[in-house]
C-alpha cells in the first residue's frame, strides 16, 4: 500500500488519536523545532509550577558516521524510545494522566513530506495509542497555538 498523507490522517483517526489543528491548512509555517522551543518558553513563563514535570525527549537521530552509529546503538541499549512524543508532561496532580503530544507543523503535509517521515509518523501514532490506552492524554498538535490550547485544557482539567 502506498503511504499517503490521507492514509496517515485516517490511521490517526482509526487509532483514536486526536489531531488538534487544521489538517487542511497548507502554507507557510514555522518549523517544528521553532514551535517546540516557543512552547517550552511559554510553559516556563505561564506555568512555572510545572517546569519540573514537562520535557522533550531527544529521540530523532540520523547517524552519519561509525561513531554516530555506535552512539545510536548505545543510546538504544540504555532505553531511548524512538518515536516517543515530542512533549511529555508527567502527571501534574494526584490522579492526573500524563500529557503526551507529538508536535507537527501547522501545515502537516510539510511534516509528513516523504515516505520515511510518514513511516515514522505511523510509529509515533502506535506509541501514542498505547499510551492513550493506558489512560494518558495523547494527541498530535499542529503548530504552537494548537499545543498551547491543548496544554491549557489539560492543566484546567487536572490542576
Amino acid at each position: 500500500m502506498r503511504l499517503t498523507l490521507k492514509h496517515c490522517l485516517a490511521r490517526a483517526d482509526e487509532l483514536g488519536i486526536e489531531i488538534v489543528g487544521d489538517v487542511s491548512f497548507r502554507g507557510d509555517c514555522k518549523a517544528e523545532d521553532a514551535d517546540l522551543a516557543s512552547f517550552f518558553a511559554w510553559v516556563r513563563k505561564s506555568y512555572p509550577e510545572y517546569k519540573a514535570f514537562i520535557f522533550h525527549a531527544e529521540t530523532e537521530f540520523n547517524p552519519t558516521s561509525s561513531t554516530s552509529y555506535a552512539y545510536h546503538a548505545k543510546s538504544k541499549a540504555k532505553g531511548r524510545l524512538d518515536g516517543i512524543a515530542d512533549i511529555i508532561c508527567l502527571p501534574i496532580s494526584k490522579g492526573a494522566p500524563a500529557f503526551l503530544c507529538e508536535l507537527k507543523r501547522c501545515d502537516i503535509s510539510k511534516s509528513l513530506a516523504n515516505k520515511k517521515r510518514k513511516e515514522h509518523f505511523e510509529t509515533q501514532l502506535l506509541l501514542l495509542a498505547s499510551q492513550k490506552a493506558a489512560g494518558n492524554t495523547a494527541i498530535v498538535a499542529l503548530g504552537l497555538e494548537a499545543v498551547k490550547s491543548s496544554f491549557i485544557e489539560y492543566v484546567e482539567k487536572w490542576k
